[in-house]
C-alpha cells in the first residue's frame, strides 16, 4: 500500500503509530459534536489519537511517480510510450520549436524507444553509444532525450558528444547540371532553384505562388532558423521551369521537406547509376547552398555579399566558404558574343563580361 487516502479534497498521506498501530493523518483539532468509538470506549472527535504530530510515528510508503512505479514493475506498455512521445511533441510545439525540429527529435525518440527503455537513462546511453551515428547526430539524440526527461521530471548524466566540423563537399557545376537534367520536372525545378539562390530546402518548400514575381523575375524568400529575409533575381530559365509547374495548391512544392528529400534521393540514385558517377550520391539539398556560396565568394571576393545571400546573421558561419576551393587564375571557359542575343544568353548562363574585341564581346566563366 502506498499510504495515500483519496478524498474529495485531494490525496492525504496516512501514518502508522509505532505504539498501538493506529492509522491516522496529521490534521488540526476540529470542534465537532460527533463521537467515534475505539477499543477503550467512546471518545470525543476533538481528541487526537496517540500523537499530535507525525514525530515518532512510522510513515507509510510515500506516493511514487507513476513512471517510476511502471518502470520498477515492468508494466510500462508500448501505448504508454507512444503517448508520452506524442505529449513530448506537443510540449515542444508549445515551447515554440520549429516543425522540422519537432519532427526530427520525435524520430530520434521513437528510435530510442524501439531499441531500448525510454524511461531508463542507462539503457538510452547504451543505445546511443551502439548506433553508427555521427557525433553530430549523437549530440542531437542527447539533446532530444534531455528535453524528454525534463518533461517527465527526471534527470540523468548526459554523455559528452561533440560534433566534428568538416569542410562540405563541393561538386563541379557540370555534375550539378547533369543531376538536374536527370531528375523529374518538379525535382529539377527545385534543384535549379537551390542552385541559383542557395536557399535552404525548408525555405524552398515554404515558397508560395504569391512569392513569385514573374514580371521582374524575382523570388521573395521567407527565412527559417533565424535567418534574414531575401529577394533573389533569377534567370529566365528558372522562371520558365517554375511557370511550367502545375498550380494545384498555394505552394510551389510539397510543404514537407522530408517528402521532397525522399523523392530526390530515389531519383539521385537512378541518376548516379545512369551517368556512372558515384559522386552524385554525395550531393544533398544543402550541397547546393554550399556550392552557391563558394562560387559567389570566388567570383566577388566579398564575404559580406555572400553573407547577405545566405541570410546569415553571424559572419563566422560564412567564413568557411573562403577556404573551400583554390581556383587557378586560368581556370576559366571563354566565350565570344557576336550579337545582343548571344550576350543575353551568356549572362543568363553565368558568364561574366571581360572586354570588347573588335565588334565582339568576350565573356568568361569558371570551370
Amino acid at each position: 500500500m502506498d499510504g495515500v487516502r483519496r478524498t474529495r479534497d485531494g490525496d492525504v498521506q496516512r501514518y502508522l503509530c509505532r505504539s498501538c498501530g493506529y492509522r491516522f493523518s496529521p490534521r488540526p483539532l476540529q470542534e465537532k459534536s460527533c463521537w467515534v468509538s475505539n477499543s477503550s470506549g467512546a471518545l470525543p472527535f476533538t481528541r487526537q489519537i496517540c500523537v499530535t504530530q507525525p514525530k515518532g510515528a512510522k510513515n507509510l510508503a510515500e506516493k511514487e511517480p507513476q513512471i517510476e512505479i511502471a518502470q520498477r514493475e515492468g508494466t510500462m506498455q508500448t501505448g504508454d510510450v507512444k503517448g508520452k512521445i506524442v505529449e513530448y511533441s506537443f510540449w515542444l510545439l508549445k515551447q515554440g520549436y520549429a516543425k522540422t525540429t519537432i519532427e526530427g527529435r520525435t524520430r530520434i525518440l521513437k528510435r530510442l524507444a524501439k531499441l531500448g527503455d525510454l524511461f531508463n537513462p542507462e539503457s538510452v546511453k547504451e543505445v546511443i553509444a551502439k548506433q553508427e551515428w555521427s557525433a553530430g547526430r549523437r549530440e542531437n539524440a542527447v539533446d532530444a532525450y534531455s528535453k524528454f526527461l525534463q518533461l517527465q521530471n527526471m534527470k540523468w548524466e548526459p554523455p559528452q558528444y561533440r560534433r566534428i566540423r568538416k569542410l562540405p563537399f563541393i561538386p563541379a557545376e557540370v555534375e550539378i547540371d547533369a543531376l538536374i537534367g536527370a531528375c523529374s520536372k518538379r525535382i529539377s525545378t527545385f534543384l535549379q532553384l537551390l542552385k541559383e539562390t542557395g536557399i535552404r530546402c525548408g525555405e524552398a518548400c515554404q515558397l508560395k505562388w504569391t512569392d513569385i514575381d514573374a514580371e521582374n523575375s524575382s523570388i521573395r524568400v521567407t527565412p527559417e532558423k533565424g535567418s534574414n529575409p531575401r529577394i533573389f533575381q533569377v534567370t529566365s530559365k528558372l522562371m520558365s521551369m517554375i511557370n511550367a509547374l502545375p498550380k494545384g495548391s498555394s505552394n510551389l512544392f510539397h510543404p514537407n521537406p522530408n517528402a521532397m528529400r525522399r523523392a530526390y534521393q530515389r531519383q539521385r540514385k537512378r541518376a548516379a547509376l545512369k551517368l556512372q558517377n558515384p559522386r552524385l550520391m554525395q550531393i544533398s539539398f544543402h550541397t547546393f547552398r554550399h556550392w552557391k556560396a563558394t562560387m559567389e565568394y570566388h567570383k566577388t571576393k566579398d564575404i559580406l555579399h555572400v553573407m547577405r545571400i545566405l541570410g546569415h546573421k553571424n559572419i563566422n558561419n560564412t567564413l568557411i566558404y573562403t577556404q573551400l576551393i583554390n581556383f587557378k587564375d586560368d581556370d576559366y571557359v571563354a566565350k565570344v558574343a557576336h550579337s545582343e542575343q548571344e550576350v543575353c544568353q551568356l549572362i543568363e548562363a553565368g558568364y561574366e563580361y571581360v572586354c570588347d574585341y573588335g565588334a565582339n564581346r568576350i565573356f568568361r566563366k569558371r570551370k
